[in-house]
C-alpha cells in the first residue's frame, strides 16, 4: 500500500477532480487515497475495507481461499472502487487500473464522500478509520488476556449474530432503553419523550370532577410505574420502554463482559454498523456517486487531462446495466433516477399545479421551470430522504417499463413460472412483465431487506435471561440457525436466553436447548405491555 504522491501521474489526476469537485460546490471531508496490489486488495475485504483487523484464525483461511481463487483464475483480483467513508474517508485503487480507470474510480468516490457527509441518516463519522485501528489494538490484548481458546469461541459468538445490528431501526437503543445515562436521550427526537407520557388534558373544574376517580387511579398507577422504572435504572443502570431491534448494540452497552470480549463486540459492532446505511441508502448512493463521477468525468475529457473516452464510456455502460426489480443494480436505478429527478424540476414538473393538470396533451408537453437551481433540489433529498422514500415518490410505473425493471429474461420467466398473461410486451430474448404491482414488491424489501426481524424484548425473562421475539413477516427462521444462535447469546449474556417464534418458545441454558410449544402472541401485543410497564410475556 502506498499513497497517491508517489505516482505523479495519479496525484496530478487526483488534484484536478478535487479542484473540479470544488468547482461543482461539492460538500467534501478530507480525502485520502492509496494504491494497492490484487492481494492488498483481497486482504483489505477481508479486513471489512480496514487497513488492520485483530488476528483472528478465519479471516486466515479465508485469505488462504481467496488467493487461491485468484491464482487459478477463478476469481478476479482486480476490485475497481473500495471506499472507506468518514472524516477522514479513504479510498483505495488498484495499481492495475488504467490511469482512466483511477481517475473514474476517484472521481465515484468524490460523490460517495458527499453522499455520506449530507444524507439524513449520515455515515461519515469523524476518526472511523483510525478508531477500528485503535480497537483493534485493544482486541489484541483481550486476546492474550483470555486466552487463544476462549478468544476464538467469543468471537465466532460475536460474529455470529452481526445480522442483529440495526442501529436506524425505528426501535433502536435510543428509543428503546430507559438509561440512568444522558447519553442515549440526546439521541431522541424532540418532543417524543412528550408522546410516551400522552396527552396534556386542558384544565376544566366540571370534567375534573366528573373523573376524580379515573385521574387518581391514572394517577396513582403512573406514579407506581414512575417508581418501579426508577428502581430499576438504580438497580441495573437501563430499563426496556419498548423492543429493541439493535441486540448486538444492547449486548455491546450493557451485556456482562470483561474488557477484552467488550473490545472483541465492539470490534463487531463499529466494523458492521455502517451495512445498516448501505442496506437502506444504497440506489441513491450509488446513483449520486455515479452522477458526479460523469460530470467529474466529462470536464477531464474536455480538458484532456485524460483520455481514453470511449473505453470509459464502454465501462460505465456496463456498470449501468439494468436488471429486474428483484436483482435491481443500484448504479443503473440511483444514475436514471437522479437524471429523472432532476428533469422534472428544471421542467417545473414537480409542482401543485403539474399534478392537478389532467389535460394529457399538457401534461407531456409540460415545461415551466421556476427558476430554481434542479441541483439543489437534488441535494434537498440526498439530506432528507432514503430510498424507500425516494421510490416512493418518483418512481413510476412507466419508468419501471422504461428503465427496464419489470424485464425478464424468457428463460428466467419460465423457471418463474410467469403466467402468460401477465406479459404486455416481449421479444426474441425477453419478456416484461406489468409494470404496475413491481413498484410495491420493490417497497416491500425495505420492511425487513429480505433478513428475520428479531427484538430484544426482555431483559430479565426466568431469573436475569434474555427474551427475544421474531416478529412474523410469512417466512419462518431455519431451523438450524436458532439453536447455535442462541448458545452464542448465552455466552455473550452469560444468562439463559430465550426466543418466541410463532407457537414456539426456544430456550437455551446451561448448555441445554428446550423447546416449548406456547399461544402465539403479537409484536403489538408485546409493544403495548412494554409501553405499559408490563411482562411483555408469560409462560402459563
Amino acid at each position: 500500500m502506498r499513497s497517491t504522491r508517489t505516482d505523479p501521474a495519479i496525484w496530478e489526476l487526483e488534484q484536478r477532480i478535487k479542484y473540479w469537485a470544488d468547482e461543482f460546490g461539492r460538500t467534501l471531508p478530507e480525502m485520502r487515497f492509496f494504491i494497492l496490489e490484487g492481494m492488498e486488495f483481497a486482504s483489505l475485504l477481508e479486513k471489512k475495507v480496514y487497513p488492520v483487523s485483530p488476528i483472528n484464525i478465519w479471516e486466515g483461511k479465508s485469505m488462504v481461499s481467496r488467493r487461491y481463487r485468484i491464482q487459478e483464475g477463478l476469481e478476479s483480483s482486480i476490485y475497481y472502487e473500495v471506499v472507506q467513508t468518514g472524516n477522514p474517508s479513504y479510498g483505495y485503487l488498484n495499481d492495475t487500473n488504467s490511469p482512466m480507470m483511477q481517475a473514474s474510480v476517484i472521481a465515484h468516490v468524490v460523490g460517495h464522500c458527499e453522499f455520506s457527509e449530507l444524507n439524513v441518516m449520515h455515515d461519515s463519522d469523524e476518526d472511523r478509520t483510525e478508531r477500528v485501528m485503535h480497537i483493534c489494538r485493544k482486541v489484541d490484548l483481550g486476546r492474550r488476556q483470555m486466552g487463544d481458546l476462549h478468544y476464538t469461541r467469543y468471537w465466532n459468538a460475536a460474529e455470529s449474530v452481526i445480522d442483529l445490528i440495526s442501529p436506524n431501526s425505528q426501535y433502536n437503543l435510543a428509543r428503546s432503553v430507559d438509561t440512568d445515562a444522558h447519553t442515549m436521550r440526546a439521541q431522541e427526537d424532540p418532543g417524543e419523550a412528550e408522546e410516551r407520557e400522552g396527552p396534556y388534558r386542558p384544565f376544566d373544574s366540571t370534567l375534573d370532577a366528573l373523573m376524580v376517580l379515573e385521574d387518581r387511579q391514572s394517577a396513582f398507577e403512573r406514579e407506581i410505574r414512575q417508581r418501579q422504572r426508577q428502581e430499576t435504572l438504580s438497580r441495573r443502570g437501563y430499563k426496556l420502554r419498548a423492543p429493541c431491534q439493535d441486540v448486538l448494540g444492547f449486548l455491546l452497552h450493557y451485556a456482562p463482559a470483561t474488557p477484552g470480549e467488550q473490545s472483541v463486540l465492539e470490534y463487531m459492532y463499529t466494523t458492521h454498523k455502517t451495512h445498516d446505511f448501505v442496506i437502506r441508502t444504497q440506489i441513491m448512493n450509488e446513483g449520486w456517486a455515479m452522477y458526479w463521477e460523469n460530470e467529474i468525468m466529462h470536464k477531464l475529457f474536455a480538458e484532456r487531462a485524460v483520455g481514453d473516452i470511449i473505453d470509459y464510456c464502454r465501462v460505465f455502460a456496463g456498470v449501468c446495466y439494468p436488471r429486474p426489480w428483484f436483482q435491481r443494480n443500484p448504479y443503473h436505478l440511483g444514475y436514471n433516477m437522479w437524471q429523472h429527478i432532476k428533469q422534472l424540476y428544471a421542467d417545473g414538473k414537480v409542482s401543485l399545479e403539474y399534478a392537478e393538470e389532467t389535460d394529457l396533451d399538457r401534461r407531456s408537453s409540460w415545461k415551466k421551470p421556476d427558476g430554481s437551481d434542479p441541483l439543489k433540489h437534488l441535494e434537498h433529498l440526498v439530506r432528507t430522504v432514503t430510498d424507500y422514500e425516494l421510490l416512493r415518490r418518483f418512481l413510476t410505473p412507466e419508468l419501471i417499463h422504461e428503465f427496464h425493471l419489470n424485464r425478464l429474461h424468457k428463460r428466467m420467466a419460465q423457471r418463474m413460472g410467469i403466467n402468460p398473461r401477465d406479459v404486455v410486451q416481449e421479444d426474441e430474448q425477453h419478456v416484461w412483465l406489468d409494470p404496475v404491482p413491481v413498484k410495491n414488491e420493490m417497497l416491500n424489501f425495505f420492511t425487513h431487506f429480505y433478513r428475520p426481524r428479531i427484538y430484544l424484548i426482555d431483559t430479565d425473562f426466568q431469573d436475569g435471561g434474555l427474551l427475544l421475539f421474531h416478529r412474523n413477516d410469512g417466512r419462518k427462521l431455519r431451523e438450524e440457525w436458532i439453536k447455535p444462535t442462541l448458545r452464542n447469546l448465552n455466552m455473550i449474556w452469560k444468562a439463559p436466553v430465550a426466543l418466541i417464534s410463532g407457537t414456539t418458545l426456544y430456550g437455551f441454558t446451561a448448555n441445554t436447548y428446550k423447546e416449548t410449544a406456547i399461544s402465539e402472541v403479537s409484536f403489538e401485543q408485546v409493544a403495548q405491555r412494554l409501553q405499559r410497564d408490563e411482562k411483555p410475556f408469560n409462560i402459563g
